[in-house]
């Protein structure tokens, strides 16, 4: 994993001090190397911070070129098929210089043009620059595990792994895109193509970019189906197994140590069990337990660790800690970013990075794959003493499904009330669900492909890069494994689902590497105790910073709006805002008074 920039300007040579500023941005991203290159007279650079992985030496190092350097890379990523590749490719006629994964984008780039893409099984984000053809490749991975962000204009284009990067580009403007925040508001976090700053874009999954002397053209290469093919139970467990062991097999893969993120349930075990009958050897383990017992899982994860001889590794998040990380999580997430279970993910990141474990296996991605969601339920029947037959009724009378699930995952319900934005623009908050919804599939599958599509890319994922990143830590998740994702959607969602079971079939599947009290769902997951946390102190500042804080000020939020959030007493919404209000607070006012000083003194108080 690393950290990828890229510059083109057609009327003057890109500034290598702004350039150098820029790169250094991502240094946390890649903390083993840094590179550039400059073509065409000065007016193209690429940029890279290597995170090293595989091939430690110097030939591993980007931007790497072909044999006669027409064609150059900066990549982030892991491409898990590369030795298949490179055999295919050397077949052909190719010569390879070093052992590394990049090396074979560069010839499959070669060998089969931009449809390398579709050749390529792994988590990816590149530029590749076409010297000969003055042209600029840019792609992402088909789940969107690795992000990429761009700014074309009118005199050139900016890529870059975060969009701290662009940021400091000497003719970027730091402005809001009206639109971009209000789907923050709805969605809690900023999706699909949309940046929440003004004129940059954010690449989606399964997408590639060409940007040429004609301007920049954008297309989709890839996209989750349901093609239900598989319909016996025991023939769905096999393929499951075979896929989910072989993406585990290829994903361990490194030259350096390769640990497991554990909380004890389902699928961090079924990785950490599979990881472990693979190499045939202990691995490092790392978990994150609260203070609060009603969040805490270190049980869970104690039990599958004793289970599979790991070597466990624990902390403890407490209100105190996690209030003195609050600027931490400001930092981390260039756009306004609700989900607080970054604050874990960045504590757990620390932790493995501090035991020298830079290389990590997860769980993440199995709850979308194999219906773990509560809203999976028929009706969204989560709130407990729901009878399963009035979970059906409410299902057959939904005027909306689109809507009600909206309602159910939107900290505001879905809904922007008038006095806390005040008039804007029309804004369609399904818009987006609509554009990924497939209303001939089965209910639950629908709501797998918002999930695949929206939540996991832009949340869950997004989550999970900026605080591992951030520690120089890569994050690989077996059950994105593309193979895998169109293997489950090709089974019956009434054998993925059956019984209306979160997990029914993870759980068949799953059954001869895990004991049957390891594979029961468990009521809870990977989540901070944000109540207790916000009734602990933290509501009290967020009412404190919001009121007349930048958003307020800026006029993207009303003050009565504000103050309306702020007297009830549900928690998310509060957060939504507060998260907000330490995101503007950081990116776009910086020179405002130090947040970290701020929770020093709360955390001391």
């Amino acid at each position: 994993m690393c950290g990828i920039l890229g510059q083109i300007e057609t009327r003057r040579p890109v500034d290598p001090q702004a350039f150098a500023r820029m790169l250094a941005t991502l240094a946390a991203r890649g903390p083993d190397g840094e590179g550039t290159r400059t073509f065409q007279q000065g007016r193209v650079a690429l940029g890279h911070r290597r995170l090293a992985i595989l091939d430690l030496s110097a030939n591993g190092a980007q931007p790497m070129s072909n044999e006669d350097a027409t064609l150059w890379l900066s990549f982030n990523g892991e491409i898990y098929n590369f030795r298949e590749l490179r055999k295919e490719l050397e077949s052909a006629g190719h010569a390879f210089r070093s052992a590394s994964d990049s090396e074979v984008i560069l010839h499959a780039y070669e060998e089969w043009g931009d449809d390398c893409t579709q050749r390529l099984r792994g988590i990816f984000a590149f530029g590749l620059w076409d010297d000969r053809r003055r042209r600029l490749l840019l792609a992402r991975d088909r789940l969107g595990v690795k992000p990429l962000y761009y700014w074309a204009h009118d005199e050139g284009i900016v890529f870059a792994s975060q969009p701290r990067a662009i940021l400091l580009h000497p003719r970027f403007r730091r402005e809001v895109d009206p639109e971009a925040f209000q789907h923050y508001l709805v969605y809690r976090y900023v999706p699909d193509s949309l940046a929440i700053f003004a004129g940059m874009s954010k690449m989606p999954a399964a997408h590639r970019l060409v940007f040429e002397g004609n301007g920049a053209r954008r297309e989709r290469y890839w996209e989750p189906r349901y093609a239900p093919v598989v319909r016996d139970a025991e023939e769905a467990a096999r393929l499951v197994r075979a896929k989910l062991e072989e993406a585990v097999r290829m994903q361990l893969v490194s030259d350096v140590p390769v640990g497991l993120f554990l909380s004890g349930g389902i699928d961090s075990s079924t990785t950490a069990a599979l990881a472990t009958r693979v190499l045939e050897r202990s691995l490092a383990s790392f978990t994150i337990g609260f203070d609060d017992e009603a969040s805490d899982e270190r049980g869970f994860a104690r039990r599958t660790s004793e289970l599979l001889g790991t070597q466990a590794h624990e902390e403890v998040l407490t209100l105190e800690a996690a209030v003195r990380m609050i600027p931490d999580f400001a930092a981390l997430h260039d756009e306004p970013f609700f989900d607080h279970s970054s604050l874990p993910t960045l504590a757990v990141s620390r932790l493995a990075r501090r035991c020298g474990v830079s290389v990590i296996l997860s769980g993440d991605g199995a709850d979308e794959l194999f219906a773990g969601y509560r809203w999976y339920e028929a009706g969204g029947a989560e709130r407990p003493g729901w009878r399963p037959w009035l979970g059906a009724l409410r299902a057959r009378i939904s005027p909306d499904l689109l809507a009600a699930h909206l309602a159910r995952v939107s900290p505001l319900a879905g809904r922007l009330p008038g006095d806390l934005l005040g008039p804007g623009p029309p804004f369609d908050p399904l818009a987006l669900l609509r554009r990924f919804d497939r209303p001939g599939a089965p209910r639950v599958t629908r709501l797998q492909l918002l999930d695949v599509q929206t939540f996991l890319v832009d949340d869950v994922l997004l989550k999970v890069d900026h605080a591992s990143m951030a520690c120089g830590v890569e994050v690989r998740v077996p059950f994105l494994d593309h193979e895998l994702v169109e293997a489950a959607f090709s089974i019956d969602a009434r054998v993925l689902f059956a019984g209306g079971e979160r997990k029914a079939l993870l759980k068949r599947a799953a059954a001869p590497w895990l004991p049957p009290d390891v594979l029961c769902e468990r009521k809870k997951g990977f989540s901070a105790p944000l109540g207790p946390w916000m009734r602990g102190g933290l509501r009290g500042r967020a009412a404190a910073l919001l009121a007349g804080g930048v958003l307020v000020s800026r006029g993207l939020l009303r003050p009565e709006g504000v103050a309306a959030v702020l007297a009830r007493p549900a928690i998310a919404p509060v957060w939504l805002l507060f998260a907000a209000e330490l995101w503007a607070r950081h990116w776009l006012e910086p020179s405002s008074p130090s947040l970290r000083e701020l929770f020093a003194e709360e955390a001391a108080a």
